[in-house]
């Protein structure tokens, strides 16, 4: 048996990335874990679908990110700056 684990950080409440999330898993049997600040999907797949576990992943993943809400402005050029050093 073939097994897809997908994991990617968000910037909503938990509710609405629960609900992004079971957008993804529509017709696939897994198991679902939204935190605050991530969320996990894992999926289990059956003999025949394990053929085709690179396309199914691939189709999952670009779904997730395009659903995803980005970072909010701040944040990212926060995280884009290098650290400096420190006056003293």
């Amino acid at each position: 048996m073939s097994h897809i684990s997908i994991k990617r950080a968000h910037h909503s409440t938990v509710a609405d990335a629960r609900k992004t999330a079971d957008k993804v898993r529509s017709g696939l049997h897994g198991t679902l874990a939204v935190s605050a600040k991530d969320i996990q999907v894992d999926v289990k797949l059956g003999l025949l679908m394990a053929a085709f576990k690179g396309p199914i992943q691939s189709a999952m993943e670009t779904q997730l990110d395009g659903l995803i809400k980005p970072a909010p402005a701040a944040a990212k050029s926060a995280a884009a700056k290098p650290a400096g050093k420190a006056k003293k």
